[in-house]
C-alpha cells in the first residue's frame, strides 16, 4: 500500500479561497503533458476534467464520447480522454478525464473519482488554511 502525501496549497480569492496542487499527467504513451499545472481541487467534480486547450495542444483523440450534466450549460457531449496521473512522484494511476472548455481558470480540475481514492484534509491552524491528500 502507498503511503504518501500531497501538499495543497491555497490561492487567494478575497474573501473566498481554492486548494490547488501541481500534478503531472502523461498521454498513454507516457508523453508528458507539460501544460498541466495549478489543478484545481473540486470536491464538486464527480469527474476529473482536462481543459480543451490542452487537449487541442496535444492532439490527444478521445476514447469515446459522453453526455454530461454541467453547472453552468447543461447537457453537454463531451470527450472522453485515457490520461495517467501522478500526484507524487512513483505514483501513476489511469483517469478518464473528461475534456471540457475552460474548466474554471485551471488546465485540470481533480475530481471525486481521484479524491476517493485518499483522504483528503483541509483545515485553517488560526491564520493559513492547509491541506494534504493521502493515498
Amino acid at each position: 500500500m502507498w503511503n504518501f502525501k500531497v501538499n495543497l496549497r491555497k490561492r487567494d480569492l478575497g474573501d473566498s479561497f481554492e486548494m490547488v496542487l501541481d500534478p503531472f499527467m502523461f498521454n498513454m504513451d507516457l508523453t508528458a503533458l507539460a501544460d498541466i499545472a495549478n489543478a484545481l481541487i473540486d470536491t464538486g467534480a464527480t469527474k476529473t476534467c482536462i481543459g480543451l486547450d490542452v487537449v487541442q495542444k496535444h492532439q490527444l483523440s478521445p476514447i469515446r464520447t459522453e453526455t454530461i450534466d454541467t453547472a453552468t450549460s447543461g447537457d453537454e457531449e463531451v470527450g472522453v480522454y485515457q490520461l495517467i496521473l501522478s500526484l507524487y512522484p512513483g505514483h501513476f494511476m489511469s483517469i478518464e478525464a473528461y475534456g471540457i472548455p475552460n474548466p474554471k481558470s485551471e488546465a485540470v480540475i481533480i475530481g471525486m473519482d481521484v479524491l476517493g481514492q485518499g483522504d483528503l484534509h483541509i483545515w485553517n491552524d488560526g491564520q493559513t488554511h492547509r491541506g494534504t491528500f493521502m493515498f
